[in-house]
């Protein structure tokens, strides 16, 4: 579902079908969201294709990214923004766009926009990115992937890595190699949170054991959204 909405409300919004909920200022421009969705104040995302279970923090922006289920974002990141040409006469969008309601002046008219396109940023399934992380346009995050407070993400990110710094580094894995393969192979986020109630999380075997008897009882694989 395509969905447009802002807050104007001294309080938080709640919408249902699909359920999202808007902190104050918070808005969803042209983008896609399945359901169970949930924006924090003065937070944006911009067109964007959403999976289930989303969660931003505070003061965030995402922009023209592909999101997988069960993704948790901090306060104060930035993802995909829009990233002025270098090779161009000037940085400046005087260039490409209509600038007379933002200076006062233009040398484009109408609605016209001609700046260079973004690439498409992905992330996976299971990813959190921490408080104030900027992750560039074009870079993709595996699934289950970590990034760091403050990071830098300048290129792609593998599977269950926990990266950090400026520019972002590696720092070690989530799991043991094994561990993720079998985390991978059984794509525990494919399933609705209430499938996965009794699941032991805390211990990551016992949970990898728990989810495989879960998704035996289904016939058919859900895709993800």
């Amino acid at each position: 579902m395509i969905v447009d909405k802002i807050n104007l409300e001294s309080g938080v919004l709640e919408f249902t079908d699909p359920y999202i909920r808007l902190g104050v200022g918070a808005k969803i421009i042209n983008s896609s969201v399945v359901d169970n969705l949930t924006i924090d104040a003065f937070s944006c995302v911009n067109r964007c294709v959403v999976g289930r279970y989303f969660g931003l923090g505070c003061y965030s922006y995402v922009n023209n990214s592909q999101i997988g289920r069960y993704c948790t974002f901090g306060a104060r990141v930035s993802i995909g923004a829009f990233s002025h040409p270098t090779n161009w006469l000037s940085i400046h969008e005087f260039q490409y766009r209509n600038t007379k309601n933002i200076y006062g002046d233009s040398i484009l008219e109408g609605n016209v926009n001609i700046a260079p396109k973004n690439p498409l940023t992905c992330i996976g399934c299971d990813v959190w990115i921490g408080d104030n992380a900027c992750v560039k346009a074009g870079v993709s995050l595996g699934h289950g992937a970590v990034v760091g407070l403050g990071a830098v993400v300048v290129k792609d990110v593998p599977p269950y890595a926990i990266v950090a710094g400026n520019p972002a580094r590696i720092l070690r894995y989530r799991f043991s190699k094994d561990v993720i393969n079998e985390l991978l192979e059984i794509r525990w986020w494919k399933l609705d949170m209430m499938h996965l109630k009794g699941i032991v999380f805390s211990d990551v075997n016992r949970a990898i054991v728990g989810i495989d008897q879960i998704r035996q009882q289904f016939s058919s694989n859900q895709e993800v959204e």
